[in-house]
Order: structure tokens, then sequence, then C-alpha cells
């Protein structure tokens, strides 16, 4: 399910975690392509967890152009450096791990609220 709807004419888009795992403050999340690079600069969405967040910065670009820096607030720790990254990326998307160089991620920042 991607969106939730609110019951006051709204719907709030949900994000899927594989694992769920967040810190105090803020989080980010990378994915790969553009499904979520139209989220907007203080929106709501849910976590698969269930908790409500904020969406505080987006940044889309290419892998090999994603910095430590970038991903250092990574919600997963496994994922906080860039082969731990890859290496989850590659498991879950056999397209990515063909072409990393090029692949676009998407690199949502949000911070829980609930």
């Amino acid at each position: 399910m991607d969106k939730i709807n609110t019951g006051l004419g709204t719907t709030i888009r949900r994000m899927d975690f594989r694992n769920p795992i967040f810190q105090d403050g803020l989080n980010c999340t990378v994915r790969c392509g553009y499904k979520w690079a139209n989220l907007r600069i203080g929106e709501k969405i849910i976590l698969s967890s269930g908790r409500e967040a904020i969406v505080e910065k987006i940044i889309v670009c290419r892998f090999k152009d994603l910095s430590e820096a970038d991903i250092s607030v990574e919600h997963d720790p496994n994922c906080r450096s860039k082969v731990g990254l890859f290496n989850y990326l590659a498991g879950i998307y056999p397209e990515f791990a063909r072409d990393k160089e090029n692949s676009v991620v998407t690199v949502v920042y949000f911070r829980i609220l609930t």
C-alpha cells in the first residue's frame, strides 16, 4: 500500500521498510529510482511501523555521486557506508547491482513525529 486515506479527503503516503530501525532525530532512507522524489519538504508520511514522520530534505542523484556524509543518518546502521548500502540495495534490486554507477537513487531525510 502506497497511500493511506485519512478520512478527511486527504491521503498520506506510506513508506515501507524491510528493517524498520529508527534513531531519535533525523533519519534517511535511500530508495532506487524516482518513486519518492516527488515528496515535498514538510509533507507527513506514515512509516510501515505505524509511526508518523515529516520530510525534511530530498536528494536525487546517481549512486556513485552519493557521499558518506549523505548517508550518515541512514535509518539502518548497516547502510551507513556506501559498501553496506550497495550490498543491501543490490540484494533487493537486481537492476541496481548491474549498473550501480548510473543507478539513480532518491534519499529521503525525515524526522520521526510519533
